[in-house]
């Protein structure tokens, strides 16, 4: 994307940001984003002999969209969903934008589906409770057995003892 960025510097990407830039964050809800929330981190990286910076958005949808963000402040990689998003209009910054909101919309359904289908684990220390309900479950049931037992013998008692 171009040098003029107008929405933010590299300078407003420091370390321990807990939200991203607010012209960047409005532009985003302008093209039509619903963003629950947003971060930079600071820390600058390096990659095939590029240093960045990373500002990630979270939309409501829960789907991720990652910019990573050049010395200069062009935005040089588009992430969505950790899979690499080309983008046709990389001079200007607002028309990215909405192309990436338009990305966004048309992998949505695909990307419930994909959620939906993936297998939850618990966390570490966490226990399910199902083994203790089962266990709880024949235990009740047995005791259920013998007070049956008890009164079909009770009422053969009464029944012979008429």
């Amino acid at each position: 994307m171009a040098d003029t960025n107008p929405l933010f510097t590299w300078d407003e990407l420091k370390d321990n940001e807990k939200t991203a830039p607010k012209k960047l964050v409005t532009a985003f809800k302008r093209a039509g984003a619903e963003i629950a929330s947003s971060w930079v981190d600071g820390k600058i990286k390096r990659e095939s002999g590029i240093s960045y910076r990373e500002i990630t958005f979270v939309l409501a949808d829960s789907q991720q969209i990652t910019l990573r963000v050049k010395q200069t402040g062009d935005v040089y990689q588009v992430r969505m969903n950790n899979k690499v998003l080309p983008i046709k209009e990389q001079d200007d910054i607002k028309a990215a934008l909405s192309e990436v909101v338009k990305a966004l919309d048309a992998n949505a359904t695909k990307y419930q589906r994909t959620l939906a289908r993936r297998k939850v684990e618990l966390p570490k220390g966490m226990q399910s409770t199902v083994k203790r309900k089962e266990v709880a479950l024949q235990e009740r049931e047995f005791e259920l057995d013998t007070r049956i037992a008890e009164a079909q013998a009770e009422l053969v008692a009464l029944q012979g003892g008429e």
